[in-house]
């Protein structure tokens, strides 16, 4: 346990994170999660509720690695063989909740709002929870319009019509409004386009099922 009457906060946030990125590609999401959570309790007690700028710092590194921990354990990156573990997929929401939360309390704006919004509507998804995903995907959508991001806000676009295709019916074959919004992106000319094309396409390929 990292004595954090001694350390720095910088240098508390610098061993935390540290430790949480050895590991990230360890093959142990248990641990990995746990690992992310435990730091962010650790660093928030420090921080406490009146913080500086160097509070700021902190809860922003925290906001940061436990969005990518959560982000990591989603399921809809690639298609596997197995089924996703339940367990993981919830652990891991809380994770994404709570960095929404600190990107709310940072009031880091519109763009990374609307991107832990997804975020978390992606896990909405992974566990059929299809009205809880198209709520927060509809959240994300508005959020990245208002940020002026209109390759995200097609992005999102997708991942609604998703939820509405499987809640339709569960269908191995593509789904029409999908391909629409997928030739919107093409036409857009975004620099990830190509990326979030394929990000779709994945991501029915793994939830239709």
């Amino acid at each position: 346990m990292t004595d954090t009457t001694a350390t720095s906060l910088p240098d508390l946030v610098a061993t935390l994170r540290e430790r949480v990125e050895g590991l990230r590609h360890a093959g142990d999401p248990d641990a990995y999660l746990a690992a992310a959570s435990a730091a962010a309790d650790e660093i928030g007690d420090r921080v406490g509720e009146h913080w500086n700028d160097e509070g700021r710092q902190a809860l922003t590194a925290v906001k940061r690695f436990t969005y990518n921990a959560a982000a990591d354990c989603w399921p809809g990156w690639s298609v596997q063989d197995k089924p996703p573990d339940i367990r993981i997929l919830l652990t891991a929401l809380e994770l994404a909740q709570r960095s929404t939360r600190l990107v709310k309390k940072l009031a880091l704006g519109p763009l990374q709002e609307g991107t832990a919004t997804w975020l978390c509507g992606a896990f909405d998804l992974a566990l059929g929870r299809y009205a809880d995903a198209s709520s927060a995907f509809a959240v994300a959508h508005q959020l990245y319009i208002a940020a002026k991001a209109p390759g995200l806000a097609l992005l999102t676009e997708g991942y609604i019509a998703i939820v509405a295709h499987i809640a339709r019916h569960k269908a191995t074959g593509g789904a029409p409004d999908l391909e629409q919004i997928c030739a919107t992106i093409a036409a857009g000319n975004f620099d990830d386009g190509a990326e979030f094309i394929e990000q779709l396409r994945t991501a029915l390929k793994v939830f239709a099922r």
